[in-house]
């Protein structure tokens, strides 16, 4: 009697051992830079008299949370691309649905990666010349509200913002420290494996 096996497909591993981790790894040291740089920038305007929130730090503001954003919708579309290509034959719906969705992600993450990168140049423009110097901007009337003034004297805060200057300098070396280190780490790591 000969034995009947029934032939089943090899199991497709979606994610091969240790993606996640190097995912998490990534995402990490790209929220350290990105949150390290732009909490940076936000510090010192905030922190300069009129003291609050004025117009600058709100373009920063924006400019990181659109970022974060961004990162967040390129890790789901990666996984979502990985997931339809391991995808067997006869699950073509699941397959097309999967790719349907990363590529829709992926084309809104690029999408607010130009708006993104097109608001912070219009923002550095506005300020380099000095369109931003006007009482609303000045005064930090989107943080104060009716409680909001224009200082004309820097008496009595230059220690505020030599303060802040300082914890926003350190801040932002630090984040890139954290970051340039981990990628030479990383790389050393991946030439001993053998990864190219």
């Amino acid at each position: 009697m000969s034995e009947i096996t029934s032939a089943r497909p090899a199991e497709v591993v979606v994610f091969p051992q240790g993606a996640f981790m190097s995912m998490f790894i990534a995402s990490i040291l790209a929220l350290i830079l990105q949150c390290g740089t732009t909490t940076a920038a936000t510090i010192v305007t905030v922190f300069t008299p009129t003291v609050g929130v004025g117009c600058r730090a709100l373009g920063y503001i924006l400019y990181g949370g659109i970022a974060l954003l961004i990162l967040f919708l390129t890790i789901i579309s990666t996984i979502f691309a990985r997931i339809s290509e391991t995808r067997h034959k006869e699950s073509t719906t699941v397959k097309n649905f999967t790719a349907f969705i990363a590529i829709t992600l992926r084309r809104i993450s690029l999408f607010l990666a130009f708006l993104n990168a097109t608001g912070l140049i219009v923002l550095s423009c506005l300020q380099f010349s000095h369109f931003l110097d006007n009482c609303y901007c000045n005064a930090g009337v989107i943080g104060r509200g009716t409680d909001s003034y224009i200082t004309t004297s820097y008496e009595g805060w230059v220690s505020t913002m030599r303060t802040a200057r300082i914890v926003a300098t350190v801040l932002a070396v630090v984040s890139m420290a954290i970051y340039m280190t981990s990628l030479w780490i990383m790389n050393a790591l991946s030439r001993e494996i053998g990864y190219k």
